[in-house]
């Protein structure tokens, strides 16, 4: 929340005027009900919607220490917040969805109560994020662009076009301008960020090296923000199902 608001990343601070229409059924069915619309002609409610989203969380920690019991119809209306709310933003030019898997899919895990059930959304969370990061290797492969050497040079001139325009003086601009000018070492740098993503194929088959894996991601990160100015923080929570990956079914009836 904090990173978004000193970005000018909530949707009051964004002010957006239009909307695109995303390739996925989802957004088509949100929509076919207007409210993307309705709140393009409303901005005086932009900063409700996003005081909603952000302050759902911790309002659900605090029922769930207050009253366990009853804190998963919290989760189930962070469910359907955190699934409005996204795909409204996302309807409007600022980025794409994949950065919120995180918050459309973790609500999940907060309407359990049984710690078996518990154990088998975290284990399925875990699952889904090895698929992100494989799928991710997997379509630079079949796409073919792990075989054009010039590949990473024409996405750094597409991706950072506005900034080498408006801020050619910059020192990273400059930078961006060496990476595309010398496209040998971007593509050493895309072809490293490919096997990155295809070493997580390896927790499908073991949780041992789930450590190794957190710390991949992380670097993965940090060199998605440095090269492609791509915030992707948003999946962090991700590495918590990596980390107690390792531990064991509970019994049955064991509550949280």
């Amino acid at each position: 929340m904090v990173v978004k608001w000193s970005g000018g990343l909530f949707l009051f601070q964004l002010q957006p005027p239009i909307f695109n229409t995303p390739f996925n059924f989802a957004s088509w069915v949100l929509m076919g009900t207007g409210i993307h619309l309705w709140l393009i002609s409303n901005p005086g409610y932009w900063v409700w919607f996003d005081f909603a989203f952000y302050l759902l969380p911790a309002v659900y920690m605090l029922a769930f220490f207050v009253g366990q019991k009853r804190s998963h119809f919290l989760a189930i209306a962070m469910l359907l917040v955190n699934w409005l709310y996204i795909s409204c933003y996302t309807l409007f030019p600022t980025n794409s969805i994949e950065s919120y898997i995180g918050w459309l899919l973790f609500p999940v895990l907060f309407i359990t109560h049984q710690m078996r059930s518990y154990y088998f959304v975290l284990q399925g969370l875990r699952y889904f994020f090895l698929y992100i990061m494989v799928s991710a290797a997997s379509w630079k492969l079949v796409q073919q662009g792990l075989f054009n050497a010039q590949q990473m040079s024409g996405v750094l001139l597409y991706q950072h076009k506005e900034m080498l325009t408006s801020s050619p003086d910059h020192w990273l601009t400059n930078a961006y301008y060496w990476l595309i000018n010398h496209w040998l070492v971007s593509y050493w740098l895309y072809l490293l960020a490919t096997l990155l993503e295809a070493f997580f194929i390896i927790g499908f088959f073991t949780s041992r090296f789930d450590k190794w894996l957190i710390l991949a991601f992380v670097l993965f990160l940090v060199a998605d923000f440095l090269v492609m100015r791509i915030y992707y923080w948003e999946l962090l929570p991700f590495m918590l199902a990596l980390w107690y990956g390792k531990y064991r079914l509970p019994p049955k009836r064991s509550q949280l």
